[in-house]
């Protein structure tokens, strides 16, 4: 099976001139609530130049090969652009925000004894939004917790933070889910991407690694509400760090500000890497997938990252690629159940030693690598090695 793109703007599947004189179509898919983003461009010129589509426009593009073609999400044109002599046309677009106004109203409210679940729910309705959370996320209870003059955008993003997870905005969704869940727009499952040594672009694999600057120990805050003041929780980080991490963000109690700051101590003491290769296209590949390497080279292979761009490349003639970048997976997977999850009280997800126990560090990795935990290996995808 060949690639192919399917195009339509406002609705309307695009003229049969558009695709003969379509150079490359990019989708780039980023992790959190960066935007996506696509770019077309065009040959134009005499004897009939191509219709300039209004800004605004609505453009859909599915991707793949064959019939079986994914919808790539819809985008709001805001950037065309021509040149002449020689002439081209280029069409960029932002993905379309279904809630962006709602969501970055300033909030002044407060849950009591209210699941993670529940509180997500109600600011993804608010907003127009349909949820998608993680099942295991979903039944965590808060005692209390407030949103303190501040946007639903920043309170969701730093409910995220606190369970080592993520979220973002895909499709008319409202995606909240661990980090390296994989999750696609529909909230489903993808599994992981292991790249193959047959899927690799020649050239553009590379590994970046080296070590996180070091902290003594870890500060983090709780409210006193009988003494009306701030009190610290320590944790030790790294006995060779001569710096203090502080935690900006005040937590509710003892029990939430000690998880978080062991949490991040944690964190703090692995080491730092990141990773991009190109592979044979792909349009399932989305960011927030976790990623391995399996028969590339030792110390590299079965090293956990986690993906946070996906750019899905179209050329015309046939050339289908899909670019990856990602970072070291620092966190939970999602498929590792939470201790805390459910029990009544507040905290963030530790990662505790539990969970990782049932992962191996990878053979030969260096030194600072992560366990990789056993849901990174399935279910697995390995990708598409018989296109193009």
């Amino acid at each position: 099976m060949h690639p192919r793109v399917e195009i339509t703007i406002d609705g309307a599947p695009v003229a049969g001139a558009f695709y003969e004189r379509l150079k490359s179509l990019t989708i780039t898919d980023k992790e959190g609530l960066k935007s996506d983003t696509v770019d077309i461009d065009l040959n134009d010129g005499p004897p009939k130049f191509l219709a300039l589509p209004p800004t605004g426009a609505l453009i859909a593009v599915r991707m793949g090969y064959g019939s079986n073609l994914r919808d790539m999400g819809l985008f709001k044109l805001d950037k065309p652009s021509l040149s002449c002599l020689p002439y081209s046309l280029s069409l960029s677009g932002k993905a379309v925000d279904f809630g962006s106004g709602k969501l970055k109203e300033r909030q002044e409210r407060a849950w009591d004894k209210t699941s993670l679940g529940d509180i997500v729910s109600q600011i993804a309705n608010e907003s127009g939004l349909k949820p998608a959370i993680d099942p295991d996320l979903s039944k965590f209870v808060y005692p209390w917790i407030g949103q303190q003059d501040e946007s639903n955008l920043h309170f969701l993003r730093r409910l995220a933070q606190r369970h080592n997870g993520l979220f973002s905005i895909k499709q008319g969704r409202l995606l909240f889910s661990k980090l390296g869940s994989g999750k696609a727009a529909s909230g489903t499952n993808i599994g992981s991407v292991i790249v193959t040594p047959e899927m690799v672009q020649l050239g553009t694999l590379k590994y970046d690694y080296g070590d996180r600057t070091k902290y003594s120990k870890v500060v983090a805050y709780y409210q006193d509400s009988d003494k009306a003041q701030r009190v610290e929780i320590e944790a030790d980080a790294d006995a060779e760090g001569d710096s203090v991490y502080r935690i900006p963000e005040p937590f509710s109690s003892p029990d939430e500000a000690d998880k978080a700051a062991q949490s991040k101590a944690k964190s703090l003491k692995r080491g730092e890497a990141t990773t991009s290769v190109t592979v044979i296209g792909d349009e399932a590949i989305c960011a927030g997938a976790p990623l391995l390497y399996a028969g590339i080279r030792p110390g590299l292979d079965g090293v956990p990252f986690i993906i946070d761009t996906a750019t899905h490349r179209y050329v015309a003639k046939g050339t289908f690629t899909t670019a990856i970048s990602g970072k070291l997976y620092d966190g939970k997977s999602s498929t590792e159940k939470s201790d805390d999850a459910g029990d009544g009280s507040a905290g963030t997800d530790t990662g505790n030693a539990g969970s990782e126990s049932a992962g191996k560090v990878a053979p030969n990795s260096a030194p600072g690598t992560p366990a990789t935990p056993s849901s990174f290996l399935t279910p697995r995808r390995f990708g598409r090695t018989d296109e193009n």
